[in-house]
C-alpha cells in the first residue's frame, strides 16, 4: 500500500522479520528520485519495494540517491542492492558511515565494546555469546555500500520540491537523523518517534574509540523535547502509522520514562544491584533472547536516576559494577 505524505513524497511499507513489523520507507520525487531508507536485506523486502516503486510509476534502476536514516538492519539492509542496480549516492549521518561501508567491522567493534560493559553490569557469560549469536545473524540482513556524502545537524536537503532541515537525533541511534519541513510541518521521523511504542535508546560503543558510554536515554529525552518544540503538524515514521499530535505523545513518552525510573528506584530495596540483577527484576517476564534491549532499556533508567543524584554507581574488586540510592553505603 502506498500512502502519499506530500505532493511527489510517499511512503512504502516493507517487511522486516523483527517484531516491530514493517519498516517504513519513503520516496521523493524532485530533482532525480530520492529513496529515505531500504529495509533489510531479504527477497521479500526486495519484491516489496520494487512493487511500491512500480505503483508509484518507477523501478529501483531510477533511485539515484539513498538517504540512510540511521544504522540498524531494518534501514539499511538493501542499500548494496540498490546501489548496484541503480548506482544511487549512498547520504548518511557521519556516525552510520562504518555501518554501511564496513558493515561487519563497525558490528565488532560496537559488540567488543558492548561486551565488556555487559560483563562490568554482571552480565552472565552465556546470555554475552548468545547476544553475539544475534549479532551474527543481524549481519546477514545488511550489505555494503560506499558513502557519496554525509549530512548532518543543519543542513538541508531538497526532496519534493521542498528544503528539508536535517535534524540530528541521537537516541535510539547514535547517527538517527530526521528531516522537518518548515512549511508544511512534516517531519520524517524515523524511529525517533513512533506512534504506537516507545523507541528504544540502544546501548552502543562511543562515536570515538576510548570515550565515555554515550548515555542515548538522556540523548533520546533531550531530542524528543527539542522536537516537540518544533511543533509539526504531523510525523511520518519508520514504523507504523504517522503521529499526528507529536507534542502530546512527546510528553506521554516523558512521563512513561519518568515512571519507569520511579519504578527502577523502588526495586533498589537498600541493596546494591548490578545492571544485570535489576534488569531481571524488572523484565524477568521477557525472554532472554531480548536481553540486548532489556539491558538498554534498565541502563537508560539507571543514567537518569544517576543524573538526578539519586543513586551512584561502584566498581568492586571483582571488576562489576554496582548501583545503589545515594546515602547508602555499597557493601564490598
Amino acid at each position: 500500500m502506498i500512502q502519499t505524505v506530500l505532493p511527489g513524497l510517499y511512503g512504502i511499507a516493507l517487511p522486516t522479520p523483527f517484531a516491530v513489523g514493517d519498516v517504513n520507507v519513503y520516496v521523493a520525487e524532485g530533482d532525480g528520485l530520492t529513496l529515505i531508507d531500504c529495509g533489510v536485506r531479504s527477497e521479500a523486502g526486495y519484491a516489496a519495494l520494487v512493487s511500491g516503486l512500480t505503483e508509484i510509476g518507477y523501478r529501483i534502476n531510477d533511485i539515484d540517491r539513498l538517504i540512510i536514516s540511521h544504522h540498524h538492519t531494518d534501514h539499511l539492509g538493501l542499500a548494496q542492492r540498490i546501489v548496484e542496480a541503480s548506482g544511487a549516492n549512498v547520504i548518511a549521518h557521519p556516525y552510520t558511515v562504518p555501518y554501511l561501508e564496513t558493515p561487519l567491522a563497525a558490528r565488532e567493534r560496537n559488540r567488543n565494546y558492548t561486551d565488556v560493559a555487559f560483563r562490568q553490569g554482571g552480565v552472565p557469560q552465556n546470555i554475552i555469546d548468545m547476544l553475539a549469536d544475534v549479532d551474527d545473524y543481524l549481519s546477514t540482513l545488511v550489505g555494503t555500500a560506499y558513502v557519496m556524502g554525509t549530512v548532518d545537524e543543519g543542513d538541508t536537503i531538497r526532496l519534493a520540491n521542498r528544503n528539508w532541515r536535517v535534524l540530528h537525533t541521537p537516541g535510539h541511534a547514535g547517527g538517527l537523523i530526521c528531516l522537518f519541513d518548515s512549511v508544511s510541518g512534516v517531519l520524517l521521523s524515523s524511529d525517533h518517534i513512533l506512534r504506537d511504542t516507545s523507541s528504544n535508546p540502544l546501548i552502543e560503543a562511543p562515536a570515538t574509540p576510548g570515550g565515555q558510554r554515550p548515555k542515548r536515554l538522556l540523548d533520546y529525552i533531550f531530542h524528543l523535547e527539542r522536537v516537540a518544540a518544533l511543533r509539526p503538524t504531523i510525523a511520518y515514521t519508520g514504523h507504523g502509522e504517522p503521529v499526528e499530535d507529536v507534542p502530546a505523545l512527546v510528553a506521554k513518552r516523558l512521563e512513561h520514562h519518568q515512571w519507569r525510573a520511579e519504578k527502577l528506584f523502588g526495586l533498589f530495596n537498600g541493596e546494591p544491584h548490578t545492571l544485570y540483577e535489576m534488569t531481571r527484576i524488572l523484565f524477568g517476564h521477557i525472554p532472554e533472547s531480548e536481553s540486548y534491549l532489556t539491558l538498554s532499556e534498565v541502563v537508560g533508567h539507571l543514567d537518569l536516576l544517576e543524573r538526578d543524584g539519586r543513586i551512584a554507581r561502584e566498581m568492586h574488586t571483582n571488576g562489576i559494577v554496582y548501583w545503589q540510592p545515594v546515602g547508602e553505603e555499597l557493601g564490598k
